[in-house]
């Protein structure tokens, strides 16, 4: 298994937000920036949403040209999402460049280097359960022996590649 699994690409997404202030009775001339907030984190991160928080983005109008650009935090990291302007249809695509780094495929790895070198790993599990992958972020990960001892690691991701590096915790 290689580390590039634990890097989820661009996310890309598509929300339907209800539309503001109306022009016409048939079309609204712009989209309501609270619901758009509120839908960004289950967009990005459906399994973590809770790991969004401070989305800001300007008012989009059904009429301008281009993408919008709005601001987030992901895990402690500030990051840029894409929004496009409504479709026909009232959809906006919601994406990032940011790759993601998920505690789940951290803990998969970690628990396979730890048998290859170790023999047999009971149980693996790290939080958060999502990062961006940038240097320096760190999971704190509990390692179960088959002795039933547990062990406790820092793992240090080293760049956007998603690589990491794991160091044991001394006891006491």
């Amino acid at each position: 298994m290689g580390v590039e699994k634990l890097l989820v690409p661009a996310v890309t997404a598509t929300v339907v937000v209800l539309a503001g202030a109306c022009n016409s009775a048939d079309r609204p001339n712009s989209v309501d920036i609270s619901a758009l907030v509120e839908a960004i984190p289950a967009e990005l991160v459906p399994e973590y949403p809770e790991a969004v928080t401070d989305v800001v983005c300007p008012e989009i109008v059904f009429d301008g040209l281009g993408p919008v650009l709005c601001t987030a935090f992901l895990a402690g990291s500030e990051i840029r999402i894409k929004v496009t302007r409504p479709d026909v249809d009232g959809q906006m695509k919601v994406s990032t460049a940011v790759k993601i780094v998920y505690a789940s495929d951290v803990a998969e790895e970690l628990g396979g280097r730890l048998s290859q070198d170790l023999g047999d790993v009971e149980e693996v599990g790290c939080e958060p359960g999502v990062r961006v992958a940038r240097s320096g972020e760190q999971f704190i990960c509990r390692v179960t022996d088959r002795s039933r001892r547990t062990h406790r690691f820092i793992t240090t991701l080293a760049g956007p590649d998603g690589e990491f590096r794991a160091d044991l915790v001394p006891r006491g």
